[in-house]
């Protein structure tokens, strides 16, 4: 036996016990695939071609569902690819692809997300400013898929196949990471930029949904003293206002979008003349009454239903990106750690690197849970669903 073959089987046997020791990360992520892929198919068909009602407020759902399909489907694959061959990547090409498909997918989810807030942000924070009619919410995503892949395509210049030593075994593996041969100074910008992109994009999703959650509760707080308010009145109203005709307050004034406030102008009391004998005068000036306009009951009540729409559809992504941020926050500290040090993966034992990867890898969750908070804060999307299912059992 010659000693390439040797060094060869001997890679070989390392690889595979590498890769047994990461076997249940491959059952986490083909989970992650299989719950990505499902989820997220369903949400596009129900969105897309289901729903009819209130596309202001869906409008990018099936957008950021079609991304966490694809970024769900290919940091999974990649990430087992990974495991299988921690120590066997020999095909740089492949590596590079990966990186920048994996990188492309996940950075327009996060920016689909950023515009989500902004949106959210003039909704319910800006609601009389300018909104974002269709033309920019076009432009906005066209702009999310420019700068996702400018940023995407230094990841195949930056990485690929490197040396994996096992000083213990005397031998050297090929794994897919960051290259050590490049322009170190130039790799420390690009892994800066990045991180620093995914730090200003989580501070301000933080930033304006802090607004946002602030302005509903404000309105929450000032809606709910309200109608106390207006209980105590119209019970005080009803004790006080006993043998009052109806045609003081006729219903035409109602129908006709006005409502009576009063006398403009307080008629003149009778004045007796006991002393002169005179006759008391009256003043015959007609009365005017000054009116105002009203909202019709039916309009009081359609306004506010589409508030809550609106505040419920933002809760929802509230809710979308809190877990994107627990998901995502990881992963952006265990690359600063990696920038900093070029053998951050090689120092952690087996057992240790496969925990580490697991952290690494749980931002793929955001990409997987987002059909689920559909499904239970979407009262519409969740009879689609049971409709769904229902003719496909048929």
């Amino acid at each position: 036996m010659d000693n390439d073959t040797y060094i060869s089987e001997k890679l070989e046997k390392w690889n595979s016990e590498l890769a047994r020791g990461l076997t249940p990360n491959n059952v986490i992520l083909s989970l992650y695939i299989i719950l990505g892929f499902v989820g997220n198919s369903i949400v596009i068909i129900v969105y897309r071609f289901k729903m009819k009602g209130n596309k202001e407020e869906r409008y990018f759902i099936p957008f950021l569902a079609f991304a966490d399909l694809w970024a769900s489907f290919v940091c999974g694959s990649f990430g087992i690819a990974l495991n299988m061959m921690q120590a066997q990547f020999n095909n740089t090409d492949l590596c590079k692809a990966w990186w920048f498909f994996a990188a492309f997918t996940t950075f327009c989810s996060l920016f689909i997300l950023l515009i989500i807030s902004v949106h959210r942000y003039r909704k319910v924070c800006k609601p009389l400013g300018k909104q974002m009619i269709l033309k920019w919410k076009r432009v906005a995503l066209c702009v999310a898929l420019i700068t996702a892949f400018t940023l995407s395509v230094p990841m195949t210049h930056f990485y690929g196949s490197v040396p994996f030593p096992n000083d213990a075994e005397g031998i050297t593996g090929l794994r897919c990471s960051r290259l050590k041969t490049v322009n170190k100074t130039g790799s420390l910008i690009f892994g800066g930029i990045v991180v620093l992109t995914a730090i200003t994009i989580i501070v301000t999703l933080i930033c304006l949904y802090t607004k946002i959650g602030y302005t509903i509760l404000k309105h929450f707080k000032y809606t709910k003293t309200s109608n106390n308010l207006g209980t105590e009145h119209a019970s005080k109203t009803d004790q006080s206002q006993v043998g009052v005709s109806s045609s003081d307050n006729p219903l035409s004034d109602t129908e006709n979008g006005t409502e009576d406030t009063g006398l403009s102008s307080i008629q003149s009391a009778p004045t007796s003349s006991t002393a002169t004998g005179t006759p008391p005068t009256i003043d015959t000036t007609p009365t005017v009454r000054k009116t105002v306009p009203f909202k019709s009951s039916a309009k009081k009540r359609k306004e506010k239903d589409n508030r809550k729409v609106v505040y419920k559809f933002t809760l929802m992504f509230m809710l979308i990106t809190v877990i994107f941020l627990i998901c995502y926050i990881p992963k952006v500290i265990i690359m600063l750690l990696e920038a900093r040090n070029p053998k951050f993966w090689e120092e952690f034992s087996d057992s240790a690197r496969a925990g580490v990867l697991f952290v690494y890898r749980m931002y793929i969750i955001n990409n997987i849970t987002n059909p689920f908070i559909y499904a239970f804060l979407d009262n519409m999307f969740a009879k689609e669903i049971k409709h769904f299912f229902t003719l496909c059992r048929c």
